[in-house]
């Protein structure tokens, strides 16, 4: 096994393991020893890959939530309706924060009293969202589904309706604002946006 794939494979390890200890011990109580116990690793090891938990923590949510960036590669096609292509952006989207939500259930608590660390892993990943739902609005010019946008236009709207369905998550399943069916509540802001869009 060269270096670089036994690399991989070490902090893979690492990150694992630390599921289990950020589940049961949420983000405050966690450390470093904690990690290196639970994945069997020395502390020398653990700190060759990772500065600190923050490190192991951001290693780990980016695991979890690159299925959704790959499922949107595959998923997002120029063949779909925008609306199509929106709703499967916020099926997914909802799908693999219920899956963060039930792993990492313990730091509900802290988020809610302003423990904001996941957020700026999220915000780290929205870039490459963001430019999903731009090849989106793109294809819907080109189709002919949309009214035509200049490119600054184009940005600011991926940005907008990313950070929306990323806000309204976040009111639902943290500060529980939302009550009812969150799926149909983003379905109807996206259809809004579409419908003002829509060519005469």
């Amino acid at each position: 096994m060269s270096k670089s794939k036994k690399d991989e494979f070490v902090k893979n390890q690492i990150i694992e393991a630390s599921k289990k200890v950020f589940q049961e011990y949420g983000y405050k109580k966690t450390n470093m020893m904690l990690i290196a116990a639970a994945s069997d690793k020395g502390r020398s090891t653990l700190y060759y890959y990772f500065k600190n938990k923050d490190d192991v923590l951001e290693a780990l949510m980016l695991s979890l939530i690159k299925p959704l960036i790959e499922s949107l590669s595959v998923r997002l096609t120029k063949r779909n309706t925008i609306e199509k292509n929106l709703r499967i952006y916020s099926e997914e989207h909802l799908k693999r924060i219920n899956i963060l939500k039930n792993t990492f259930e313990v730091f509900l608590k802290e988020l809610k009293v302003g423990f904001d660390f996941t957020r700026k892993i999220m915000v780290r990943i929205r870039g490459e969202v963001v430019s999903h739902i731009e090849d989106c609005i793109k294809w819907a010019i080109g189709n002919l589904e949309i009214t035509p946008l200049d490119n600054d236009d184009i940005k600011f709207l991926a940005l907008a309706i990313v950070t929306s369905n990323e806000n309204l998550v976040q009111e639902y399943y943290i500060y529980e604002t939302i009550q009812g069916d969150i799926t149909s509540r983003i379905k109807w802001i996206n259809q809004l946006i579409i419908k003002s869009l829509k060519i005469n």
